[in-house]
C-alpha cells in the first residue's frame, strides 16, 4: 500500500511550476490590451486629446494645443485611422472648422501630415473670443467620409487673472528702478549746481 503524503509527491513541483505559469499568462493578457490601447492613444507633447468617435469607415482623434486654450492661435492635431483595422490613414483629406457658440465667425484650415509625421495632420486656427467652440473634423478618403463635432472651450487671455503675478511684479519693479534712477539724476544735478554755485 502506497502510503506517500501530497508533500512527498514527484508531482509537486510540477504542479506548482504550472501554477506559476498560469498566473504569469494571467498577467500578461491583462496588460497587453492596455499597453495596445495607451500606444493607440498617444498625445504629442503640448497637446491634449479632447476625444475620438468613430465616423463612418474612419476613427477621428483630435489633440488641442495649449492644452488649455486661448483666445489666439490654436493648433490641432488630427489622427485617421481605419475603424476596422486600426491602421493609420495617411493619404486623407482632412478639414477642420471652428465654429464659436456666442460671438465671432467660424474658421477654416485644412489639416495637413508630412513625410516626416504621416500619422498626425496638423491644422492651426485664429480662435480668436473665449467661450466654447465647436470644433468639425471632415475626413475624406479611399474608404468614404466621415466628419466629426467635439466643443473646446477657450479661456480669455486678459492680463489681469490669475497665473500672472510673477509678470506684474517684476513689472512694478522696473517702474520702481526707472524711478529711483530719475529721482538720482534730479538730486545729483542739484546738488552739482549747488556745488559749481558755491565754488564761484
Amino acid at each position: 500500500m502506497n502510503t506517500k503524503t501530497l508533500h512527498e509527491s514527484p508531482f509537486l513541483p510540477v504542479l506548482f511550476i504550472g501554477i506559476l505559469v498560469a498566473l504569469a499568462t494571467v498577467v500578461v493578457a491583462s496588460i497587453a490590451p492596455t499597453r495596445a490601447l495607451a500606444q493607440d492613444s498617444e498625445t504629442i507633447a503640448g497637446y491634449r486629446i479632447v476625444g475620438e468617435a468613430v465616423a463612418g469607415s474612419h476613427t477621428i482623434e483630435l489633440q488641442v494645443s495649449p492644452e488649455e486654450p486661448i483666445a489666439a492661435i490654436v493648433r490641432f492635431a488630427v489622427r485617421v485611422r481605419n475603424a476596422a483595422t486600426g491602421e493609420d490613414i495617411d493619404d486623407a483629406i482632412v478639414r477642420v472648422f471652428a465654429t464659436p457658440s456666442e460671438k465671432g465667425e467660424r474658421q477654416f484650415s485644412p489639416a495637413l501630415n508630412s513625410p516626416v509625421d504621416p500619422v498626425y495632420y496638423l491644422a492651426q486656427l485664429d480662435v480668436d473670443h473665449e467661450g466654447i467652440w465647436a470644433i468639425d473634423v471632415e475626413v475624406e478618403s479611399e474608404l468614404g467620409n466621415g466628419s466629426i463635432v467635439m466643443s473646446v472651450d477657450v479661456q480669455s487671455r486678459g492680463r489681469s487673472g490669475t497665473g500672472n503675478g510673477w509678470g506684474q511684479t517684476l513689472f512694478a519693479l522696473v517702474v520702481l528702478s526707472f524711478a529711483i534712477g530719475i529721482g538720482w539724476l534730479v538730486y545729483s544735478s542739484k546738488k552739482a549746481l549747488k556745488c559749481r554755485d558755491g565754488n564761484l
